[in-house]
């Protein structure tokens, strides 16, 4: 699966009409997902996790995310299937227990994924006592922590003119959490081909490839 950047265009709760009221972008690496909405009104966490992003079935394109880590602690799995439309966002088509009771939703996605170059690596780590994960694809960094003091995100987006990361969103004890570029620079400039698996420290924190790659 190629790496991705998406932001959400809107999501609806059938039968009623299609909406966004958050700033939504997830970073699809491997077999590995990070979401994060922040409420475009409030400026707070609607919802954040991470985890795998299993493959179901490959037609219709099918897939399984797993909650490792939840602001909401919610832990069982979502499943959803996606559709191609015309202009090339992803129509993604499920079923959540919205309330208590299941209702059908379409979500919209758009690929926004803005590398440097075909070479640059996408990557999603989890830290060693799994508490954390960290991922960057193209020009979108995201950060998230949970921990028993609560829930910690950081954003940051690159600058396409200046290469420079500009800090975007940031909520909760977010100190323990590395900036854009601390990972870039432990993960991009050493010469070394990692792989899912592998280990590398951070800022003091001892992190766990689980998906990376130039695709």
């Amino acid at each position: 699966m190629p790496s991705q950047a998406v932001q959400r265009i809107s999501i609806r709760w059938l039968p009623d009409a299609a909406y966004e009221d958050t700033d939504t972008v997830a970073l699809n690496v491997g077999g590995y997902f990070i979401d994060l909405r922040v409420v475009k009104d409030s400026g707070a966490i609607q919802w954040s996790r991470a985890g795998e992003r299993i493959v179901l079935k490959e037609d219709p394109p099918t897939f399984r995310w797993t909650h490792i880590i939840d602001s909401l602690d919610l832990t069982i799995p979502d499943d959803a299937h996606f559709e191609k439309l015309p202009n090339g966002d992803d129509l993604e088509i499920g079923t959540y227990p919205l309330g208590g009771v299941p209702t059908d939703y379409e979500e919209i996605w758009r690929d926004i994924t803005q590398k440097k170059s075909p070479e640059e690596l996408s990557w999603i780590l989890q830290s060693s006592d799994g508490s954390a994960f960290i991922g960057k694809v193209g020009g979108i960094f995201l950060a998230i922590q949970k921990t028993q003091g609560g829930f910690a995100a950081r954003r940051e987006d690159r600058d396409v003119i200046g290469d420079a990361w500009k800090l975007t969103f940031e909520d909760g004890a977010i100190a323990g959490l590395p900036t854009a570029t601390q990972g870039s620079e432990a993960i991009e400039t050493q010469d070394s081909r990692w792989i899912e698996g592998q280990t590398i420290e951070i800022g003091g924190i001892e992190y766990v490839f689980r998906g990376v790659g130039k695709a």
